[in-house]
């Protein structure tokens, strides 16, 4: 059974023996270059496994910190699930919900910062900040005139990468491959895995949540291009936070759908803004209808979100 593969791992084992993915190989080699990546207001020592903020280490557990150095080892580009769990659980198989506290954990860390960590949704994460890398010479010095963690004494003479500059490629990938993204908000399960599958067979990005609340406390940086929402949801209702995205100045087209509509129900929707309010059992044409239209309504640019409540 191969060992636990982390940055750690690349000081002990310079020397791979062939059977280390192409991710890993790279981790070795920014470890075995780097004195320190810095990024914002952070450096991070890969060698040493501490991250520093202004110059103060901050508690980060091993899996976030292997984490953070496996984004950092390819800024601007987008490592899938797969490849981060192989990289940072080699020798154990772990669900996809592991990566996901420990993603959680890192952004936590970051604080303010934590948007140098975009999710690409269904897919992977991406580094997205700009980060400079410090030298490490052949004899093992730094090659800036800063060591880590130290105070400058000179002009730095290191690697500038620009991973918040994404190219096109990327930026596709940020926005599910170009195509257009509906957030479906309905607490009945095999209705959401229902919808997705529709959605995604005529080229639709969607995102699954149980309720507003999951959706509110979810890591992104622009809102979908159409909310599909049921009426009755746990917590907030549909109806609630319709109220609520018009108080925020949020235009996003939002469609109904509900087991329950009476008339008086759907005449609040439509006045408050809805954009359509369809029954359950809802035909596919006329949601698949509906949703095109939305999205071709839509006037205004994506926006983030920060106005709403969690």
């Amino acid at each position: 059974m191969k060992a636990p593969f982390t940055a750690e791992h690349a000081e002990r084992e310079p020397i791979l023996h062939g059977d280390h993915s192409p991710l890993e190989k790279e981790i070795v080699d920014v470890v075995d270059r780097s004195a320190a990546i810095r990024f914002r207001r952070f450096s991070l020592l890969p060698r040493t496994r501490r991250l520093l903020l202004d110059g103060e280490t901050i508690d980060l557990g091993d899996r976030a910190f292997d984490l953070l150095v496996a984004l950092l080892a390819r800024p601007g580009a987008l490592l899938t699930k797969h490849e981060l769990i192989a990289c940072v659980w080699p020798s154990i198989s772990v669900e996809e919900g592991n990566l996901h506290v420990q993603i959680s954990a890192l952004r936590r860390a970051l604080g303010k910062d934590r948007d140098v960590i975009r999710t690409v949704s269904g897919r992977g994460y991406m580094f997205v900040g700009e980060i400079t890398m410090v030298a490490l010479a052949a004899n093992g010095a730094v090659t800036t005139g800063q060591e880590p963690g130290g105070a400058a004494a000179g002009p730095p003479q290191s690697n500038s990468i620009p991973g918040g500059r994404l190219g096109a490629e990327a930026q596709r990938a940020l926005d599910h491959d170009g195509r257009p993204a509906v957030a479906v908000i309905d607490d009945d399960s095999d209705i959401r895995h229902a919808l997705s599958g529709l959605l995604e067979s005529v080229g639709i990005g969607v995102e699954l949540f149980s309720s507003v609340q999951e959706f509110l406390e979810g890591d992104r940086l622009s809102l979908p291009d159409c909310f599909v929402l049921d009426v009755r949801l746990p917590g907030r209702s549909g109806l609630d936070f319709l109220d609520e995205l018009a108080r925020a100045g949020v235009t996003v087209p939002v469609i109904f759908i509900s087991g329950y509509a009476d008339v008086p129900m759907s005449v609040r929707a439509m006045k408050a803004g809805a954009f359509e309010f369809l029954t359950k059992p809802v035909r596919h044409q006329d949601l698949l209808d509906a949703i095109q239209r939305a999205i071709g309504a839509r006037s205004v640019s994506r926006s983030t979100f920060d106005s709403l409540s969690v």
